[in-house]
């Protein structure tokens, strides 16, 4: 079994894939606009809208889409991306760049369960924890 990820943007969709794309080393693999799909009309306004777009890393993928005009997207609490790293330095480097323009909600900070864990909501409204991986840690 392997999980997917799905986000839906409320027309940033290709901006938030660049930036993942660089803070977690990835490549966007699929690139579908809306006025590319044949499924349904879409509006004027949307045509150059991502209908799907996919972006592989090494150790997972992330698919993601614009909500058509109309579509409110609303930003809840009931979803958090979680990244587990073995390296402090791809931790910092990651934590930083999506948190820039985001919010932090928690910095990074050393608890009885983990080195680090730090909890942002990037810019785009997306919640990410970030933390070490904690195999085999004892504080």
């Amino acid at each position: 079994m392997k999980l997917k990820v799905h986000l839906v943007y409320p027309g940033t969709c290709e901006e938030a894939f660049n930036l993942y794309k660089e803070a977690l080393n990835g490549e966007i693999v699929f690139t579908f606009r809306k006025k590319e799909d044949k499924t349904f009309q879409s509006a004027e306004t949307d045509k150059e809208k991502i209908s799907h777009m996919v972006l592989n890393t090494q150790h997972f993928e992330l698919a993601g889409e614009d909500a058509n005009s109309g579509e409110i997207v609303k930003n809840g609490n009931n979803n958090k991306l979680v990244l587990s790293f073995y390296n402090p330095d791809d931790l910092h480097r990651v934590f930083n760049l999506l948190s820039k323009d985001g919010t932090i909600v928690s910095p990074l900070e050393k608890t009885f369960f983990t080195e680090a864990i730090g909890e942002i909501i990037d810019k785009y409204g997306i919640y990410w924890i970030i933390m070490m991986s904690d195999d085999n840690y004892s504080a």
